[in-house]
């Protein structure tokens, strides 16, 4: 992709550990600095750049010691997550470290490796299980804590009664949740906030690192002060779900509703009641050129190996466009852009949220909405992008898979030098017609033509210059005949011509054409071969015909008595 002239911009944030492919990753951060804007990196540490963070460490940390010294707990399992991340990796150190200086042992059955989602809170539970039953289980994100909460409420367990939980972030649902999930506030807002300040900031290069907030609820037995009744807030939680629930039917409405598209036209006809159901004012579909997409030259090359776009191509489209409760389409415009530039004096006087889509490796573009709650807020907003890409990535195939089929069906039908039709093609094709004249008192006709001087042009000029004879003999052939008669490659240096008729006559009007387009062609002076051909016709009542090949070989047997007279007139 080719990235904006960063000069033009007044500062630039960056979050780096967001950006998982490492040469990408490297490449910005070096456009960065070399375009000399303030620049500030959040929660990774840059040379050259403002520095803003949070130390999970030593909220990780106080967490477990809170545990330790508060309650008087020992058996305190733990529940990381990818430890390949610096935030994984400094919570559990933090726990580790916590424990040894405490005296307390920890030994490889009370710690699991989850993937911070609710599904490894619940499997982590069913682990510990399987050995001594912890006092505690301290977990490195809210998601596997309300994870781990509900499996343990299956199994029988009171929280913090019989066992005590702790999370960390501070999630939406970490306040509703029954009982309420003692956490880490990270306090991203903060982070945001000083983000932006350190971009005025005139003074050298700093690192600033802020303090998290430990909220200490229910979960671990401390009794917070709520703002609301347990009544209410189970009340608020209910509604949460039942909000969160909706959501998911309307993600999988949608999934299944973008299944089996054949065309982006189509998707986009789709998608626009989803765009309507959101809370979002504008929604922009910006798709990476078509011809590179959706191009397949090769019925040799794997469909995998065709995803040529693994970056935005150079020029993007708008194929569906919301703005101003109204639904429109842009053409192609520079996709360092982001968006056309008659475009930009329209946009409203707030921020927008640009989501690549991808599947896999394959890049179809980005999607760009204003800051709406449903964008910002919403964990699903982003699987609007995933079954954007999947349905993307569906319709590729299928164009894929149509074309390779029309190919194969060509070379089933056609002769690849001529493009006339083959044996398999012919006799396909010439079987219908018989089929469809038959009690209509017409009569079929065959005419065999055999390529006079062939072999000479061979011998005397290559196979190179034969095969360009074939092909001009057959659009010769193709340029005389109507267009409801069949024309067929019969052997190296024979065609066929079928069709149906009244009388002969018509038959003989069509080989004088064949003729006289072969001396009309012959008539230039710079040929280096003369077109000529044998030709003999068959004619039969269409009633009476049971085999093709009988029209085919009473044609050839003339063709062969034309061919010996011209012989014989040397």
């Amino acid at each position: 992709m080719e990235l904006p002239d960063l000069t033009t911009y007044d500062g630039v944030i960056v979050m780096k550990n967001s950006i998982q492919y490492e040469p990408a990753s490297n490449s910005l951060m070096n456009r960065i600095k070399e375009s000399r804007i303030p620049a500030v990196s959040v929660d990774e540490y840059i040379d050259g750049m403002h520095n803003v963070g949070i130390s999970d460490y030593n909220s990780q940390k106080r967490i477990v010691e809170h545990l330790i010294k508060k309650h008087h707990l020992t058996k305190i399992n733990y529940v990381c997550g990818i430890l390949q991340g610096k935030e994984g990796m400094e919570r559990y150190r933090a726990y580790r470290d916590a424990m040894e200086e405490h005296g307390i042992p920890v030994c490889d059955c009370q710690v699991y490796c989850g993937n911070y989602n609710r599904e490894s809170g619940r499997k982590a539970i069913e682990y510990f299980m399987k050995n001594q039953t912890p006092q505690a289980i301290v977990f490195a994100n809210d998601a596997m804590a309300i994870g781990g909460m509900e499996r343990l409420q299956q199994y029988g367990y009171e929280i913090p009664k019989d066992i005590v939980v702790t999370g960390f972030d501070n999630d939406e649902l970490s306040a509703f949740y029954i009982p309420s999930l003692t956490t880490v506030d990270r306090r991203q807002e903060m982070l945001g906030e000083k983000a932006v300040d350190l971009l005025f900031d005139a003074q050298s290069h700093t690192s600033v690192k802020l303090e998290t907030q430990i909220l200490y609820r229910e979960s671990c037995g401390c009794n917070c002060q709520t703002p609301k009744s347990i009544r209410d807030l189970r009340v608020e939680y209910q509604n949460q779900c039942l909000s969160y629930e909706e959501a998911l039917d309307a993600l999988k409405s949608m999934e299944l509703d973008l299944t089996g598209l054949e065309s982006v036209e189509e998707l986009c006809s789709r998608l626009k009641k989803y765009v309507i159901r959101s809370d979002m004012k504008e929604f922009y579909l910006c798709l990476c050129d078509e011809k590179k997409l959706f191009a397949y030259d090769d019925i040799k090359t794997n469909i995998r190996e065709q995803a040529i776009c693994e970056h935005y191509t150079q020029k993007v489209h708008i194929p569906l466009a919301y703005h101003d409760r109204k639904f429109d389409s842009y053409g192609k415009f520079p996709s360092k852009e982001i968006l056309p530039y008659e475009m930009k004096n329209k946009l409203q006087k707030t921020f927008y949220i640009v989501t690549p889509i991808y599947y896999q490796k394959i890049c179809y573009g980005y999607c760009v909405s204003d800051g709406s709650v449903f964008a910002l807020k919403s964990e699903l907003a982003y699987l609007w992008t995933v079954n954007i890409g999947m349905a993307l990535e569906n319709i590729r195939k299928w164009k894929w898979i149509n074309q390779m089929n029309e190919k194969i069906n060509r070379m089933w039908k056609y002769d690849m030098l001529t493009q006339v039709f083959n044996r398999s093609g012919f006799f396909y094709s010439a079987n219908a017609v018989v089929e469809r004249i038959k009690g209509q008192h017409r009569r079929a006709f065959m005419i065999f033509l055999d390529i006079d001087g062939l072999k000479s042009v061979n011998d005397g000029l290559g196979h190179k210059v034969g095969d360009a004879f074939i092909r001009e003999m057959a659009d010769v052939i193709k340029a005389s005949v109507p267009k409801d008669c069949l024309v067929m490659r019969y052997g190296g240096d024979e065609f066929v011509v079928f069709g149906s008729c009244t009388n002969a006559k018509r038959m003989q009007m069509i080989v004088s054409k064949i003729k006289n387009t072969m001396e009309k062609e012959n008539q230039n002076e710079k040929r280096i071969y003369q077109l000529s051909a044998s030709i003999g016709c068959s004619v039969h009542a269409s009633d009476e015909i049971d085999d093709l090949n009988q029209l085919i070989e009473s044609a050839d047997k003339r063709m062969y008595e034309e061919k010996k007279e011209k012989h014989m007139r040397r």
